[in-house]
């Protein structure tokens, strides 16, 4: 009965969804719930698809940093850093795609000069600048395959004859996809990480986690760790059922499932209800995001902020606030046992978590929660009486987020009551808190910064002047402030590197 929840005291019609009223408090596993946007970093939408040429976006309309932010808008009402796939191959301000005749249909010929302003520039300024609520992922270079100018579906697997490309030519096409990265200061020479997320083009994944070879492997080696497609578009290569996931070389690779909006559909959202999700990550693509003008964006925006607050509240699904938290979440779901077994007192057992997920830093918090009455909070909980890093309320929800667990037994117990107490970080933003521990008169926090946020840390005596600093220099203080009950210090940070930069924070 792995990834499932066993009590004494019955929450069978909460984890169907039902909404049942607690009388008393019941802790929650709940599915993570996840989105990929796929096709970002296009210039032109117009698809050139009867010309030989690649799809594109689907949609006639020049692409700038306008259409960019629509995500981070909804982003930062959410709460969540949206995992964006982009196409760097528009991009390219020196013509570095020409080195490989594979990657467009123009080969060898290859010359974007026609194609590039200073508008790019604008857009990846913003892209790093808002890494908080806006992930940069890999999804292609060209998004096809071309041999001898003539088209092939898809970039990184042979999707028509069934058959990998050479390794060697995808391995240039990641070196490419790097050249570009540089040429906006987003490479490995700035101090930035290659992408940790990549969604193939087309669902063209060569699934071989038994092989010498595969997309896994190639990804693995070049710093991603986790992956999502369509399974169903590589049967013939014997991957995980649908709507599960598996190991390739050290990449976690999850099934996804797209809910009814078409690819190249502006404004369009799951037409299906969350109650059918099968997937714990869905598609989306970045026309979906757009409105047809600058007039009616917000209102595209606050459907999709609708929407997000329906999953929140829904009693099955946890919205993770990043891509880490996601997959974290995805695998104590599948591999590990919950069961409480008298209220407030929670058997963890982690013991059938893969050792592959360690040796891949897979994993970080496993997130629990209860269903909260009006006033309530989660006054105090401990994993082996150590208090849990941080905590959230939201649609009646207290989440309590638990560090990273080794393959072990654990006891969780916590309290319920009308105040919050004791030293937490209140998790509001899209960052991770593993660990806060009290030592020598001073604090420390583990956490990984995305972009720049401000950490709200819960204490007694809360006071600005404290001393306040990164131990491995990978976060930057911006700022420090009390709020007026004196209980909350708020500590702005930056992080250096948009892939997220962890670090332990010193407060004196």
């Amino acid at each position: 009965m792995k990834g499932k929840i066993r009590t004494s005291i019955v929450l069978l019609v909460v984890l169907m969804g039902m909404g049942t009223s607690l009388t008393s408090a019941q802790v929650i596993f709940q599915r993570p719930f996840g989105v990929a946007i796929d096709d970002l970093g296009w210039n032109e939408g117009r698809s050139l698809g009867d010309e030989g040429g690649g799809w594109r976006a689907g949609v006639r309309r020049d692409f700038d940093v306008r259409d960019y932010k629509p995500i981070v808008e909804v982003g930062q009402e959410a709460g969540v850093r949206f995992m964006g796939l982009f196409v760097l191959g528009e991009m390219d301000r020196l013509n570095v795609v020409s080195q490989i005749p594979t990657i467009t249909k123009a080969g060898y010929d290859f010359d974007n000069s026609s194609n590039i302003d200073a508008s790019q520039i604008e857009v990846m300024e913003y892209v790093k600048n808002n890494a908080a609520y806006l992930e940069f992922g890999i999804h292609g270079v060209g998004h096809e395959h071309w041999i001898d100018g003539v088209r092939k579906r898809a970039e990184w697997y042979n999707l028509e004859d069934n058959e990998p490309w050479p390794e060697a030519d995808s391995r240039a096409h990641i070196e490419v996809f790097k050249q570009i990265m540089s040429q906006y200061g987003m490479g490995e020479e700035a101090g930035h990480s290659f992408p940790e997320s990549f969604v193939p083009c087309a669902y063209g994944y060569y699934w071989n986690p038994d092989g010498a070879y595969s997309t896994g492997k190639l990804m693995h080696d070049n710093g991603v760790k986790y992956v999502n497609t369509d399974f169903t578009h590589i049967q013939e290569l014997n991957p995980p059922a649908q709507a599960t996931g598996g190991f390739d070389h050290g990449v976690l690779v999850i099934d996804r499932l797209n809910y009814g909006n078409p690819w190249y559909e502006l404004a369009s959202l799951p037409s299906v209800p969350i109650d059918s999700f099968r997937t714990d990550i869905i598609e989306t693509h970045w026309p979906n995001w757009l409105a047809q003008d600058d007039f009616l964006q917000e209102e595209v925006n606050q459907q999709w902020i609708n929407f997000f607050k329906k999953v929140q509240e829904h009693p099955e699904f946890y919205l993770a606030k990043n891509t880490e938290q996601f997959n974290s979440q995805w695998l104590y779901k599948r591999y590990t046992e919950i069961e409480e077994k008298e209220p407030g007192v929670v058997h963890i057992d982690n013991r059938n978590m893969p050792s592959v997920a360690y040796e891949n830093d897979l994993l970080g918090n496993l997130v629990l929660s209860v269903k909260l009455k009006e006033g309530e909070h989660v006054q105090k909980a401990e994993v082996n009486g150590k208090s849990i890093p941080a905590y959230f309320e939201e649609s009646g929800y207290g989440f309590m987020y638990l560090p990273e667990l080794r393959r072990d037994t654990f006891t969780l117990t916590y309290q319920l009551g009308d105040n919050k107490s004791g030293i937490f970080v209140e998790n509001t933003g899209t960052y991770n808190v593993y660990d806060v521990e009290e030592s020598n008169k001073q604090l420390l926090i583990d956490l990984k910064v995305y972009g720049t946020q401000t950490i709200k840390l819960h204490m007694p005596n809360a006071d600005q002047k404290r001393e306040i600093n990164a131990k491995n220099k990978q976060l930057l203080v911006k700022d420090v402030s009390v709020n007026k009950q004196g209980q909350v210090l708020e500590i702005t940070l930056e992080g250096k590197d948009i892939q997220g930069s962890r670090d332990w924070l010193i407060i004196k």
